[in-house]
């Protein structure tokens, strides 16, 4: 019996000492209403292997812009806009009456001085003329030979010529208009298959993270079925005036249909290089101002807000960099309510 009793004490010592514990104190009901419910996340580290999407324009890698060497009126031209011309294709002459003039000009006297250098080299055989004028004479006569050389050579480069093949974009010059040396007479595309690049524009931060051989695939609307291999073939130094983007060339692979300058092509970008970031939700962020950004922690339960610089965003993430160490998570739901100092509950 006195067992059965003593059981008995122990049983309902226990059953109120439970209700007890669960009973709320006011200590903790106060505790509660003055904390705000809070739900956090973690801050994650990873790897950035992600692809970079652009739009880039279809542009030719050869161009041409042939003219004369020497001046003059121009005579004839063979070809106009929108022909296609061959490496080496005669394009253009000028009138040649006054460069036939000048070649005809420096034979002649090249003629003279060579009967001046005989008849002084008689003269100083027989010691009537003297060595100087013997030395003078010879020098004429290579001058002159000099000058024949100079006249034939721009007679030569009186016409122009296609240095690729391609396509006539624009004549310049017409018949009987005024030809100064080097100013061009034609432009010239090439539209070779290994002239087809793509040009896109990126980001700074994308600009960065592509290095040239980094493969890229090539989608055009013009062929919408297909699908084109390329590589970075090259990297602008300096950023385009406008577009505050910096260029970055893509070089088609195999390519076996004709294209154009112009067309809109849909690129691919797949780094090889891989970035490490840090990275939060991008809702935990409460204020930005421009690269950075301010999130809430939780510090001996109450919230703390700190400021974090933004690297970019990741999806619904955003990649961060903090110059002293970080928690292990950042407050995401109720951060927008939350004040300095306020007293925090994680309900997650």
């Amino acid at each position: 019996m006195k067992k059965i009793l003593f059981s008995a004490f122990i049983f309902i010592s226990l059953l109120w000492a439970c209700k007890k514990q669960q009973q709320p104190t006011p200590e903790n009901n106060s505790q509660d209403l003055n904390s705000t419910p809070v739900k956090t996340a973690k801050i994650e580290s990873g790897k950035e292997s992600e692809t970079i999407s652009a739009l880039g324009i279809v542009m030719s890698e050869s161009d041409a812009k042939p003219s004369f060497k020497t001046g003059g009126i121009i005579d004839r031209t063979f070809v106009k806009e929108g022909d296609a011309v061959k490496k080496g294709q005669l394009l253009a002459t000028l009138i040649m009456t006054e460069i036939n003039a000048q070649v005809k000009i420096a034979e002649e006297a090249l003629e003279k001085s060579e009967r001046d250098l005989k008849r002084v080299k008689n003269l100083y055989t027989d010691s009537v003329a003297t060595l100087e004028q013997f030395q003078n004479a010879s020098t004429a006569l290579e001058m002159a030979r000099r000058s024949v050389e100079i006249a034939r050579f721009n007679r030569g480069q009186s016409e122009v010529h296609s240095p690729i093949a391609g396509r006539i974009v624009k004549q310049i010059l017409h018949p009987g208009e005024l030809a100064g040396p080097g100013i061009p007479v034609y432009a010239i595309m090439g539209t070779q298959n290994q002239d087809w690049t793509v040009r896109v524009g990126l980001t700074d931060r994308d600009w960065a993270r592509v290095n040239i051989g980094d493969p890229a695939e090539i989608s055009l609307d013009a062929y919408p079925e297909k699908k084109f291999t390329a590589v970075v073939d090259d990297k602008a130094p300096v950023g385009g005036e406008a577009s505050g983007t910096l260029d970055v060339i893509l070089k088609i692979k195999n390519l076996n249909i004709s294209l154009a300058a112009g067309l809109v092509a849909k690129s691919i970008i797949y780094p090889k290089s891989v970035s490490t970031y840090t990275t939060i939700p991008i809702e935990a962020m409460v204020e930005m101002n421009q690269q950075s950004a301010y999130v809430f922690v939780i510090e001996e339960g109450r919230a703390k807000k700190i400021m974090l610089k933004i690297i970019r965003l990741i999806g619904d993430k955003v990649a961060i960099h903090a110059e002293t160490s970080l928690p292990e998570e950042v407050i995401t739901t109720g951060s927008s309510y939350l004040e300095e100092g306020d007293l925090v509950r994680k309900v997650n």
